[in-house]
């Protein structure tokens, strides 16, 4: 079972009520006013899943806000109303995802808003960023990463399929694996599109068929868990495009193309043992990472030549 979710959500016409709200969400100190203050409303609801929240916010009337610094890495999109902002020396327009790194001051002005923002702590950022390229204790860009931006698209759809997997039903969100891989997406996708940090600055060419056999070892022995790619190349003492790399010269894919084949021998597996009546093929995809029963059951005919039903039936 994974970690429970947290949720949080107000709804208020007072400003006072609502600064105080987004203090409590964001673990800072944020200024908001609003124009005239006998229009303004607000509304928020928002879920945090371990290193990463999830929030919408939805402001009626015409409003002013910031805070001095946020602790964590957060990104920011305006899908609803108009929205214009300052990071540091930085300005834009919100309908545009942006990122606001930790330690920075952050001003916005906006009217009849509905604001996404997602939050990574972070030494998961970190993590993550150590896993693609080989760095530790990877320091953050902390000028020009929004002017020098490449794919915010790419992280506008990230912070969607975030706060889509958190608001799912009960049985997706309590899929440890699936949560993981999204989390991780979602970082991964920020740090390809923002130049946070830089992730060519060691990269490893000499990989060993020896790493690729300790990624494997190391993969069998924690299919079950929610295991990135990173931590199979911590496993494998190389870094995560190396350790890419080396398989694609051995197998031909990539290191979760085999952890997925890997997974779904083990829930085939499942399913032939299985005596349990209530046991269904839709709990057998999600405990096993696969968020979408149909492309599992796609997956699974591709590589068995029957549906997973047929399996559970014997």
């Amino acid at each position: 079972m994974a970690d429970e979710i947290r949720w949080h959500a107000s709804r208020t016409s007072s400003l006072a009520e609502a600064q105080q709200s987004m203090n409590d969400l964001y673990s800072t100190s944020m200024d908001l006013a609003a124009t005239p203050d006998r229009r303004f409303a607000y509304a928020m609801s928002a879920a945090i899943d371990g290193s990463v929240s999830v929030a919408s916010l939805r402001f009626d009337g015409r409003c002013r806000s910031g805070t001095e610094a946020f602790s964590d890495l957060m990104v920011a999109h305006a899908v609803r109303g108009t929205h214009r902002w300052r990071v540091g020396d930085e300005r834009g327009n919100g309908s545009v995802p942006f990122l606001i790194p930790p330690g920075v001051e952050m001003r916005v002005e906006f009217t009849n808003a509905h604001i996404r923002t997602v939050g990574f702590d972070t030494a998961y950022v970190r993590e993550v960023a150590e896993s693609l390229n080989g760095t530790p204790n990877a320091s953050f860009r902390l000028d020009g990463i929004n002017t020098h931006r490449r794919h915010p698209a790419l992280v506008g759809e990230a912070v969607a399929s975030l706060e889509a997997m958190v608001r799912s039903d009960s049985a997706l969100r309590d899929a440890a694996l699936v949560r993981a891989q999204v989390r991780r997406h979602a970082v991964v996708s920020i740090l390809s599109s923002y130049p946070l940090v830089d992730l060519d600055r060691h990269p490893d060419r000499g990989i060993q068929s020896r790493r690729v056999r300790l990624a494997i070892a190391f993969m069998e022995a924690h299919a079950h868990e929610p295991i990135t790619v990173g931590d199979v190349a911590v496993a494998s003492a190389t870094t995560t495009r190396s350790l890419q790399s080396a398989f694609r010269r051995a197998y031909d894919m990539t290191p979760m193309q085999y952890l997925r084949r890997l997974r779904l021998r083990l829930a085939r597996e499942e399913l032939l043992a299985s005596t349990d009546p209530r046991l269904s093929v839709r709990d057998v995809a999600f405990r096993w990472g696969f968020a979408h029963p149909g492309r599992f059951a796609q997956q699974y005919a591709a590589a068995y030549g029957e549906h997973p039903s047929t399996t559970l039936r014997r």
